[in-house]
């Protein structure tokens, strides 16, 4: 059962109450969600999420794989800049928002959208009109679902870098980038673990390639097998809220044809492309992986794409 949300500290329900950068912390049954909402100085009446992409990914875009972006906290603050507040916040066991071991163990992908739907009944308590969920590459799959439940008031999803196919088609896609032909060994592995499971099966940890373990340590395997191949071209096709696709030409990860066809699947959903964008929405110069990871993936310092901020703008403003 949802909790009413809790703020470090005091503000009043009204958006037009405070500006400026603020710590809040939101009570799930599981624990404490720690977020910052960010809101412009004269106030603002809609508001975004910002749901973080996979694994170990905090609410500003860094991650414990030493991937240091700072995407997210840019992106807020450039929509704060043009008058929209921004909730970001930290996932479950991940971050400030520390969880007990057993709910990391027993973690599956509808917890993280219990988590993302709490967020957005923040803001709502908190007395903004629109509130809009962005997800990025695997937060665009916790927007899809969010837009179809029922109990969660959503006036637009905007998707970045989110995939088109089913979670099983990304993983044997992008391991297959990674992997062949110089390491078919590890390929035939880690095909057998997703088709196991599938299946709904157990992989025993020393059936595992140590190279593929963090990938698949049985502590995630309850969480791969809860959406693996939930098929996101599917769920757009129901969503009825206005929505927003944005890829990247130079993406390592979720390449441009997920939101194509994403966008073939949904009811009147807009697609920006931008040419040399990555996947963590900024430009990379090389769609070569390893020089991306290190000139892109770890640099701070490197901008948005630019015109990424004003396309959502753009989008907003047509809410």
């Amino acid at each position: 059962m949802r909790k009413i949300v809790a703020i470090l500290l005091f503000l009043t329900l009204s958006p037009m109450a405070f500006a400026g950068e603020q710590e809040v912390r939101i009570d799930a049954d599981w624990g404490t969600l720690y977020g910052t909402l960010a809101v412009p100085e004269e106030g603002a009446t809609t508001a975004v999420v910002i749901v973080a992409g996979s694994g170990p990914t905090d609410r500003n875009g860094n991650s414990s794989l030493q991937i240091t972006t700072y995407a997210y906290k840019m992106l807020s603050d450039a929509l704060v800049d043009k008058g929209y507040a921004v909730l970001r916040y930290d996932k479950r066991a991940i971050g400030m928002s520390l969880a007990p071991r057993e709910v990391v163990l027993s973690a599956v992908f509808s917890d993280f959208v219990d988590d993302a739907a709490l967020c957005v009944d923040y803001l709502r308590n908190a007395g903004y009109d629109k509130v809009v969920v962005a997800g990025h590459s695997e937060g665009g799959m916790v927007a899809l679902h969010l837009a179809l439940r029922d109990n969660v008031a959503v006036d637009g999803i905007v998707l970045l870098s989110a995939a088109g196919y089913p979670m099983d088609t990304i993983l044997m896609r992008q391991l297959s980038a990674q992997l062949m032909p110089s390491y078919m060994g590890l390929m035939v592995s880690a095909t057998d673990i997703i088709q196991r499971l599938k299946r709904g099966e157990d992989v025993a940890e020393d059936r595992i390639p140590k190279e593929l373990i963090s990938l698949f340590h049985p502590s995630v395997q309850p969480y791969l097998r809860s959406y693996l191949t939930t098929d996101p071209a599917e769920l757009i096709a129901k969503v009825e809220c206005p929505t927003l696709i944005i890829s990247g030409g130079r993406d390592i990860q979720i390449s441009v044809d997920n939101a194509e066809r994403l966008f073939s699947s949904s009811k009147g959903a807009k697609h920006i492309s931008f040419a040399d964008m990555s996947h963590v929405l900024k430009d990379a110069t090389t769609d070569d992986r390893i020089e991306q990871m290190l000139s892109v993936y770890t640099n701070s310092q490197l901008p948005l794409t630019e015109g990424l901020a004003d396309a959502i703008v753009e989008f907003l403003k047509s809410l």
